[in-house]
């Protein structure tokens, strides 16, 4: 296991864009608050640290899709928690770790679009070089590391870490 991206380069490049968010809300005209949506459990401590760090008031709220199993995610999408917080005519921002095959994000955006919003935006704390998923914010582009810490698990374990780790796929 060695460091790939050291804690101060998270908290960095999280508060920029956490102030570039800030700032697209302020100049897109709607006057009422984004909605900051935590996609758990892998993005937990990026949604903590970034909403902190907001210059705008939002609101915030959860959704929790289960499609992972270890490093295996050939299973489907279910979801344990949804969205609980009205979205109709507001921009809504889902805070994600990294969208991989982006099924379980296309599950997401299916149920916030039914709610409809004005704008949808897609922000990831990593996203991977190569990977045909758009999203609209990243803080780090990686490669195809299997990576923990920040959030990022293995099994369940190693979330806690304050940077983030590559470490070996782990073969089936």
């Amino acid at each position: 296991m060695e460091i790939l991206i050291p804690e101060y380069k998270i908290e960095r490049h999280v508060r920029a864009m956490a102030h570039r968010i800030s700032e697209e809300h302020k100049n897109s005209g709607n006057s009422l608050p984004p909605v900051l949506i935590c996609v758990l459990n892998g993005s937990f401590l990026f949604f903590s640290d970034l909403v902190k760090d907001m210059g705008t008031d939002c609101e915030i709220d959860f959704i929790r899709p289960k499609s992972y199993h270890g490093q295996d995610n050939s299973g489907g999408v279910t979801f344990t928690k949804d969205i609980e917080v009205d979205l109709k005519g507001k921009r809504v921002y889902i805070i994600e770790d990294i969208v991989d095959t982006g099924a379980t994000m296309i599950e997401i955006l299916q149920r916030v679009y039914s709610r409809v919003p004005v704008d949808v935006k897609i922000v990831t704390l990593v996203h991977r070089k190569g990977n045909p998923f758009d999203v609209d914010h990243f803080c780090f582009e990686i490669g195809d590391e299997w990576v923990v810490g920040y959030g990022f698990d293995d099994n369940g374990l190693k979330r806690n870490y304050r940077n983030i780790y590559s470490i070996p796929k782990q073969s089936n």
